[in-house]
């Protein structure tokens, strides 16, 4: 007698068990260069030209495709690639009732690939195309190491310098790099800016780390009274935006740091072990006034693990940040534990956007 899947996976206890490890074995793999592979084939710039919720089959999906051969795209493998997003959510998949063979598809605001649009200024697309080149998977080979030995270097064991030094020598994958961090910065920034008040009042305001100075300029933008004062190593603000009211100061941070009413920092602590962010933050602390704060931004790490979505993004950057630098993402009591050292009397979350959180840091 025929039996239904439901009754065959009741009579092997383990079903569950074996799936999740087949399921694990073949996800990591697959489903971050789908999403690649739709990237570089403009895929979510076709959905969201059509619109949210406007359903669309593979087919239609590819007659849009520009290929730089002219050649059609084959509407059937792209089906394939589309059914995968699909079956994670990040897209809507919906079956004709009278074909079972035709499937539409959708985008949607819960499911994020509005997000991948590649020429937006405003993407993720670069940050993903960054995090699966050669050059940054690589490192990964060698992360079971850090366990062993924990002073290994990933990048060293991979391709024989620091990740920093090796974009010296490759500027196209360095242009990338910026590109991702260009693109991810001006979402957040976007966002936050229109929801976070702590700008307001201040005369003067730091970027510790500020690169080459968009993040400042967006905030200026907002807040025109702030003077604004860049600071980074010197060839790198030597080639700072020119915008009215930022000035621009090389040095090092792990020497000192220049005075403002207030500091910005944005994903700077997640690059560096507790012991060099206390070295930071003490420099912070003494070019603060009396009653000076730092508004920080970084991904944080709940105090208890669970399967949101958000845990597992802080969990899986925490990992990226061991693999590539050898910095780490934190807690609110790390975070807490840190600045107490550093001088500073409280720590405060304000903000939440764009799956990374505002805490001000506070001198008095």
């Amino acid at each position: 007698m025929a039996q239904s899947m439901s009754e065959i996976r009741e009579k092997d206890g383990d079903f569950m068990g074996q799936i999740r490890a087949l399921h694990l074995s073949l996800t990591p793999i697959v489903l971050p260069f789908v999403v690649k592979a739709l990237i570089e084939l403009g895929v979510p710039e076709i959905l969201v030209e059509a619109g949210p919720h406007v359903e669309l089959t593979a087919a239609e999906i590819a007659s849009r495709i520009v290929s730089p051969t002219g050649r059609a795209a084959d509407s059937e493998n792209l089906d394939r690639l589309l059914a995968v997003l699909a079956s994670h959510n990040f897209l809507r998949g919906s079956v004709d009732s009278e074909n079972p063979d035709k499937k539409k598809y959708a985008i949607t605001a819960e499911g994020g690939l509005q997000y991948f649009v590649k020429n937006d200024t405003k993407s993720l697309a670069s940050l993903l195309l960054v995090h699966l080149s050669p050059d940054f998977v690589s490192p990964f080979q060698f992360l079971h190491e850090t366990v062993l030995d924990p002073s290994t270097c990933p990048p060293i064991r991979a391709y024989g310098t620091q990740l920093w030094d090796h974009f010296e020598k490759h500027p196209e994958l360095a242009n990338l790099f910026n590109r991702a961090m260009a693109g991810s910065s001006a979402l957040l920034m976007s966002t936050l800016l229109e929801m976070y008040d702590g700008f307001e009042g201040l005369g003067s305001l730091v970027d510790v780390g500020g690169g080459t100075g968009e993040t400042l300029a967006l905030i200026i933008s907002k807040h025109p009274q702030l003077r604004g004062i860049n600071f980074d190593q010197p060839h790198v603000v030597a080639t700072g935006v020119r915008v009215p009211g930022i000035e621009h100061v090389g040095g090092n941070f792990f020497e000192s740091c220049p005075q403002g009413d207030a500091v910005f920092m944005k994903w700077i602590l997640h690059d560096w072990s507790d012991e060099k962010c206390l070295c930071i933050l003490k420099n912070v602390y003494k070019a603060l006034p009396p009653r000076g704060k730092v508004v920080n931004i970084d991904m944080l790490l709940p105090e208890v693990i669970d399967s949101s979505f958000e845990s597992q993004t802080g969990f899986h950057t925490d990992v990226m940040m061991l693999t590539y630098v050898q910095g780490r993402e934190r807690n609110l009591s790390r975070f807490r534990k840190i600045a107490a050292d550093a001088g500073f009397m409280r720590v405060e979350i304000v903000a939440a956007v764009f799956g990374q959180t505002v805490m001000e840091f506070y001198k008095s």
